[in-house]
């Protein structure tokens, strides 16, 4: 953040100038592009610059949709998806007469690939979407497995995943896993809001979504946010420099907030399986309402939340733990909460401490 202000107070010079100003400032963009390439192990012509990880899977689904005009009009995605995947998806079925297909998840939140397998099987599939880690959950889905599955049943498939979750967080390749497009937010990794990423395969069409001033290689114009872009590969250099170091200590906070809870006299659920990600807890407290416990803390300025960010407000309703076949009770009593590698004991032991208490005074047995 602090370079992002730095770069902002020098002038709001536009990349796509051609005067000295505007020059430099392409030139930090690229120099971006070329970091963010290396942290994600792709080419730096794949790397497009958006403005978070809703307008990334907005112009992967329909920008392949519109530019792929010979793909079969059958989109796969799974049953625990992002709104904004779930949502371009079922945009794509009620306007451009997509057949839209949701693949069962399995206890533990990952999608089934049994069933993914006989879906490629029924009829072909033009595009292919799913998540890298689940925003609810933190359930890990393996990439690698599910492309090769993919590129055997469908080779004609675009393949796109949304890695928001996992990106900086958990080892990736863009070129190891094969994957045609991935989508990223800037904030999840401590950029600023407002800052995404699309990359994608140099092979892949897309038909854009804005038009204007062709910025991007024409697929994403508007005038790109060179501070933005610049504090974003920053972000992700030091994140991906340290992953294994901020990995070890996140997993041994959300440990230690479970320890913590263990000492109280209450039950809870956790719904998060031990081998997700340790930034994502996905936890239940049978008898308390999960609104009614996120809003007393948020009272005390501690925030968790029911869900991820983009449909946490439809309280009691969790379309994602549904699918996981929850109970309604389960999912009525759930929140989400975030985990991070610079948390200490103190905060943690105070956040078990508080639910405890809150249970005991709010819970209805």
């Amino acid at each position: 953040m602090e370079r992002y202000a730095r770069l902002a107070r020098q002038g709001a010079n536009n990349p796509s100038s051609a005067h000295g100003g505007g020059l430099e400032a392409a030139r930090l963009v690229q120099e971006a592009r070329q970091s963010i390439a290396r942290s994600l192990d792709c080419l730096p012509q794949e790397v497009y610059f958006t403005s978070g990880g809703t307008e990334s899977i907005n112009l992967a689904l329909k920008g392949a949709a519109y530019a792929g005009s010979s793909l079969p009009k059958r989109a796969l995605t799974s049953a625990g998806e992002h709104d904004a995947v779930d949502a371009s998806l079922s945009f794509l079925e009620e306007y451009l007469d997509y057949q839209l297909v949701r693949v069962a998840l399995q206890a533990d939140g990952r999608m089934d690939l049994a069933q993914l397998s006989q879906a490629l099987e029924e009829e072909p599939a033009g595009l292919v979407s799913f998540l890298a880690v689940s925003n609810e959950t933190g359930a890990i889905n393996p990439l690698e497995q599910v492309v090769s599955l993919v590129r055997e049943k469908a080779p004609r498939a675009l393949i796109h995943s949304d890695i928001v979750q996992a990106c900086g967080k958990l080892p990736f390749s863009f070129r190891r896993t094969g994957l045609d497009m991935v989508s990223v937010a800037g904030h999840k990794i401590r950029a600023p809001k407002g800052t995404g990423l699309l990359i994608k395969a140099e092979r892949v069409k897309l038909q854009p979504l804005f038009h204007g001033g062709r910025q991007e290689s024409g697929l994403r114009s508007g005038t790109v946010d060179m501070p933005g872009a610049q504090a974003l590969a920053l972000a992700l250099s030091l994140h991906t420099e340290n992953l294994q170091d901020h990995y070890r200590k996140t997993l041994a906070a959300r440990n230690f907030f479970l320890d913590c809870l263990a000492r109280h006299p209450l039950v809870f659920h956790t719904i998060s399986s031990a081998e997700s990600s340790p930034y994502v807890l996905s936890i239940a407290f049978p008898g308390l309402r999960g609104e009614t416990l996120m809003n007393a803390l948020s009272a005390e300025e501690i925030f968790i939340s029911t869900g991820s960010a983009c449909g946490s407000r439809k309280a009691g309703d969790n379309r994602v733990l549904s699918a996981m076949g929850l109970e309604r009770e389960i999912i009525l009593s759930a929140v989400r909460i975030s985990f991070h590698p610079d948390l200490d004991h103190d905060a943690i032991r105070h956040l078990a401490d508080r639910i405890a208490w809150l249970h005991g005074r709010y819970a209805v047995s």
